[in-house]
């Protein structure tokens, strides 16, 4: 919004500089973009009247014009190229000497100095300037005309501020009010703690009515109207002119041009009809029906659809009301009699037909934004004088039509003046301080107990619930005057426990050289199904395309398309983690997998509930992991060093055993499954007891993509998978907000390793020998994983042998023989208690 310094000045009294004045604005919540000076560095431009005019000898475009000498006596002849003027027109002569600031380029340019000189063969002394010259609007078809009665000779500057500053405000969005002089005064009044003035001398209602108006819509609240008779269209004076230029406004005629006037001035929009094109005797306002078509007044056919408003008068719509008149009803040369219209549209439906027809207009700009529900009639009464003054027009009628004759459009507030002293941090802002700022803005304060009621003034629809009448001390108070004192914090920052874990089990996957990978969450129809085997998936209504119809149900489906990726590359080897969740039904069974661990009685962050109440799909934190090929990933160190199912285990058993309570011992036991999409007998479902006395429950999977589904993804064989759900994991973690510590010796030892092979039933779970392994090893065990399998007449039918590496240290000693034979007699006692028998 660009406001004029004088025309400012008009409604309230600001006594500082200009420089002064943009700094007080900018830190109370008037932002100011720029401030210019249009018309600065004019001087030596003095009125004087045409006496004659005839063509140039030597040019068809140009004129050879006398005018009246400085003073108003004598002659000066000049040659000019505008044809929009002639004998008897007061006109703006830059004499010899004088400069004008330039043809409308930006502010600062070089400007021209007038002098006497020859244009083909006639001296020419000075020049007539036009608007865009003198930088008073864009106009330039033509010289500057002045008012006829305009006296002679005398200096453009005592005629016209030219040269005074324009304050641009960046205007935001729920501020509607800052869209006018008046509105930026009122607040501006507001902040320098002082009055403002309305103008002056607005007509009241007459008795009269005008033409009957309906309102068949909810979207109008107010509809105000007033009938002028013996209207003469007219240019309108320098003075209108150049204040709508300074705006940015193009100037049309005086009928239109004293409804831009009015709208920058009071931000009340306004519309002026021709009375006499208006046909039959009422206007009805209404919603638009689908195939209504309206002209707009830029000559565009426009389709109106339900939801837009529409003044209609017996022929149809006239009006796209708040956005655009229509061309039908349009105010020209010939008009004599006017119906201005005022009204106060919903901003909503406003914004929405302003969106949907890409026009945006000055008066849409406003109503989108909500105008002063008290403002249409004083707006259009406004508008009624300035037309009577200027044209000689007469009001002979008025009238206003409401929806609702209850409704002013305020809200009243009930704040607490303690609860705003503690949101701002400044004790000194006692209830009676607040109460005579909020007074400033124009509200009303009520007290009410330790309360107070404060009603908000009609133009200050921001103004809604406590935390805006808080804003609005803050803001008469001074920003600068608020302390820089931070708030009181009674959460501890950092990650939480769960968190925590969560990084950790991430580095063991790491450690173990996988590489973490972010996949998409859309899968399509033929994806696996992976943890807790579904039937339901949660579909998209929308969806991007083909292979993205659905949620993912498993996180490996898409770590199978990243190795299709490493592989077609020429990888030899790829090994990949994603931590990430995955989505299935409401109703789904992996929500009694997750109520058997007390993840739901735990507030586990795995179930969400929309705004409507509605509960969303069930999303529990999972790991996933996928290899295929060498596990060192190149081909001369070991190319028979292959990732197996069992590779992935041990990242899952280790994972498991880290997060495990201090005082539970989990581990992984593996039962064998048959998947849709896995090889037979070399996939597992993963199974963790909630409890040491309770069911295991099957919370995981392993296994080895069946050859045909390798083929079909284009993968070399043979390809691992495995996935774990994290959700019970996570929700063992200590719930305080502090996870357990615990430091370890520095150990300065070396370490002791040793392979043990035990033998058992084929019925006889890993997750079982392992345990054994562990128990014998007792304390001294650092680290244990799975090297090999054997089947065969060594073992006999059945049976089947066991390769487990054990990695033995002491943080304060170095270990012996002796430490070595008494940890396999433990392991060979361990392995007899579970069935099993140690190969020595």
């Amino acid at each position: 919004m660009k406001l004029p310094l004088s025309w400012l000045r008009t409604f309230v009294d600001v006594d500082l500089s200009v420089e002064e004045l943009v700094e007080v604005m900018s830190l109370n919540g008037l932002e100011v973009e720029s401030v210019e000076t249009p018309g600065a560095g004019t001087a030596g431009v003095r009125t004087a009247r045409v006496l004659h005019w005839q063509p140039h000898p030597d040019a068809d475009r140009l004129r050879v014009v006398r005018v009246t000498g400085e003073g108003g006596d004598g002659e000066i002849e000049l040659v000019c190229g505008a044809a929009n003027f002639d004998v008897g027109d007061v006109v703006a002569h830059a004499v010899p000497g004088a400069s004008i600031p330039g043809t409308g380029g930006p502010e600062g340019s070089s400007g021209m100095t007038m002098e006497a000189r020859a244009i083909r063969g006639v001296v020419s002394n000075g020049m007539l300037a036009s608007a865009r010259e003198l930088q008073l609007s864009d106009e330039h078809e033509g010289i500057l005309l002045l008012p006829e009665h305009t006296p002679l000779g005398t200096d453009l500057l005592d005629l016209l501020p030219l040269g005074e500053p324009v304050i641009e405000v960046a205007v935001q969005p729920d501020r509607g009010d800052h869209l006018s002089v008046l509105g930026v005064a009122r607040d501006l009044a507001a902040i320098l703690g002082t009055s403002w003035r309305e103008p002056e001398g607005v007509p009241a209602a007459l008795d009269t009515p005008t033409i009957p108006v309906e309102l068949q819509t909810d979207a109008c609240e107010r509809f105000v109207t007033w009938t002028l008779e013996d209207v003469h269209v007219q240019p309108s004076p320098p003075w209108l002119r150049q204040r709508l230029g300074q705006c940015g406004v193009r100037s049309i005629d005086v009928v239109v041009d004293v409804t831009n006037y009015v709208m920058l001035e009071l931000g009340q929009p306004l519309h002026a009809f021709d009375l006499d094109r208006i046909a039959g005797p009422r206007l009805v306002v209404r919603d638009a029906r689908e195939g209504d078509r309206l002209v707009t007044l830029d000559d565009q056919e426009r389709e109106l659809v339900v939801g837009d408003v529409v003044i209609d008068d017996a022929d149809g719509p006239v009006s796209l009301a708040g956005v655009m008149g229509g061309a039908s009803t349009e105010v020209v040369a010939e008009t004599t009699r006017v119906l201005l219209e005022g009204a106060v549209w919903d901003p909503a439906r406003i914004r929405r037909t302003s969106r949907r027809l890409n026009l945006v207009s000055e008066a849409s700009q406003r109503f989108e934004r909500r105008v002063d529900p008290e403002g249409a009639a004083r707006g259009v009464a406004r508008a009624v004088q300035l037309l009577t003054e200027l044209t000689g027009a007469r009001a002979v009628g008025t009238d206003t039509v409401r929806r609702e004759a209850d409704w002013t459009g305020r809200s009243t507030i009930t704040v607490d003046p303690a609860r705003i002293r503690r949101l701002l941090a400044v004790d000194e802002l006692d209830a009676e301080q607040q109460t005579q700022l909020l007074t400033r803005s124009g509200s009303s304060v009520r007290p009410d107990g330790d309360l107070l009621e404060v009603t908000a003034p009609t133009w200050r629809g921001d103004l809604q619930r406590e935390a805006d009448v808080a804003e609005e001390v803050a803001r008469l108070h001074g920003y600068e005057r608020i302390p820089a004192t931070l708030p009181k914090v009674t959460i501890v920052g950092g990650r939480s426990a769960a968190q925590r874990l969560e990084a950790e089990l991430r580095a063991v996957a790491l450690a173990a050289g996988l590489s973490e990978a972010i996949t998409r969450p859309f899968v399509g129809g033929e994806a696996l199904s992976g943890v807790v085997p579904t039937a339901g998936r949660v579909e998209l209504s929308n969806p991007l395309a083909k292979d993205a119809s659905s949620m993912r149900p498993s996180l490996v489906e898409g770590l199978l398309v990243a190795l299709r990726r490493n592989t077609g590359q020429g990888r030899p080897g790829t090994a990949l983690v994603e931590f990430g969740r995955l989505f299935r039904p409401v109703d789904d069974e992996l929500a009694d997998v997750l109520d058997a661990f007390e993840v739901i009685a735990a507030g586990g962050s795995w179930r969400w509930k929309a705004p409507d109440g509605s509960a969303l799909p069930i999303q529990p934190r999972t790991v996933a992991l996928a290899a295929q090929g060498l596990r060192l990933g190149h081909e001369h160190l070991d190319p028979e060093d292959r990732w197996s199912v069992y590779d992935l285990l041990a990242v899952l058993d280790e994972m498991v055993r880290r997060a495990a309570p201090p005082s539970v011992t989990w581990t992984l036991e593996r039962r064998p499954v048959d998947r849709d999409g896995f090889h037979p007998g070399r996939s597992a479902a993963l199974l963790l007891r909630p409890t040491p006395d309770a069911d295991a429950v099957e919370i995981g999977f392993a296994g080895q993509l069946h050859p045909q589904e390798a083929d079909r993804r284009d993968l070399p064989e043979p390809v691992v998978v495995a996935e774990l759900l994290l959700e019970p994991l996570l929700r063992a973690v200590p719930r305080d907000g502090h996870a357990p510590v615990a430091a370890r010796t520095l150990v300065r030892h070396p370490a002791m390793s040793l392979d043990v092979a035990l033998v058992a039933d084929e019925d006889v779970p890993y997750a079982t020998l392992e345990a054994a392994v562990r128990a014998g090893a007792g304390d001294l065990l650092d680290g244990l994983w799975w090297f090999d399998e054997y089947r065969g007449e060594q073992v006999g039918p059945g049976r089947r042998s066991v390769a487990i590496r054990v990695r033995l240290q002491s943080p304060d000693r170095q270990l012996t023989d002796a430490d070595e034979k008494a940890v396999i007699d433990a392991i060979a006692a361990e392995a007899d208690a579970v069935g099993a028998t140690l190969r020595r």
